[in-house]
């Protein structure tokens, strides 16, 4: 279930999940602009996973120690509140292997006990999870980056998904246009629609960590056309 505005019942909730990781810089940022999506339900949970990615920098020599992750979801449907186990995966891009990066898992935790707030009827409840990573250095190159979201015992009378992002809401990183769907065989990607701006499938995601540069790549770093540099697929 898509949903194209971006109500929130009652107030946001956060949830910080294990021993805090070590402090860092914001090198990928999807804000929450563009509705909620919420694909998870009692019929397919334990089943399906969902993933998405992006990528850090223009192409270099430069590698990237990441420390945390925080996830923006989104639950719909039912007034009373629930729980889930969240199987999380971080990858070297999008978990699916079919757009940017090999797709391998760099690290894998069952986050167990989640909170999942209920939401007033028509209105979806937004609330925060992170995560924390353990110092995962990225490959270079453009450091692609993903991850991937399944559930197991799924307590919860509702849906459960994630907040999106639109394009214009991409504030550090790079996006790619389409997320990824396992079905519990094999992946594929989709988008929202054909849009530029609100039809990108990009989940709300921060990610923590901080640049380790190598022996002469500042003078990389200063081109301007890496600055800008925008890809997308």
């Amino acid at each position: 279930m898509r949903m194209n505005f971006a109500a929130r019942a009652g107030a946001v909730v956060a949830l910080s999940v294990g021993a805090s990781a070590q402090a860092g810089n914001v090198v990928f940022q999807s804000i929450s602009n563009n509705g909620f999506f919420t694909p998870f339900n009692s019929s397919n949970a334990g089943t399906v996973k969902y993933g998405d990615g992006g990528w850090l920098s223009g192409f270099g020599s430069d590698t990237y120690t990441l420390t945390k992750i925080t996830l923006g979801l989104a639950s719909f449907g039912s007034e009373a509140s629930g729980t889930t186990d969240l199987v999380f995966t971080f990858n070297d891009g999008d978990p699916s292997g079919l757009v940017f990066g090999s797709g391998a898992t760099l690290y894998s935790t069952t986050v167990t006990g989640v909170s999942i707030p209920g939401a007033t009827p028509g209105f979806g409840t937004y609330f925060d999870v992170e995560i924390p990573l353990p110092n995962i250095v990225t490959a270079g190159g453009f450091n692609n980056i993903g991850w991937s979201v399944g559930l197991a015992n799924y307590n919860f009378g509702g849906s459960l998904g994630f907040q999106v992002g639109s394009a214009s809401g991409q504030f550090s990183g790079f996006y790619t246009s389409n997320a990824s769907f396992y079905n519990g065989s094999s992946w594929s990607l989709f988008s929202f629609g054909g849009d530029p701006n609100t039809g990108v499938a990009n989940y709300t995601a921060t990610i923590e960590g901080f640049i380790t540069p190598t022996p002469g790549a500042a003078a990389l770093l200063g081109g301007a056309g890496l600055i800008g540099l925008r890809r997308r697929r």
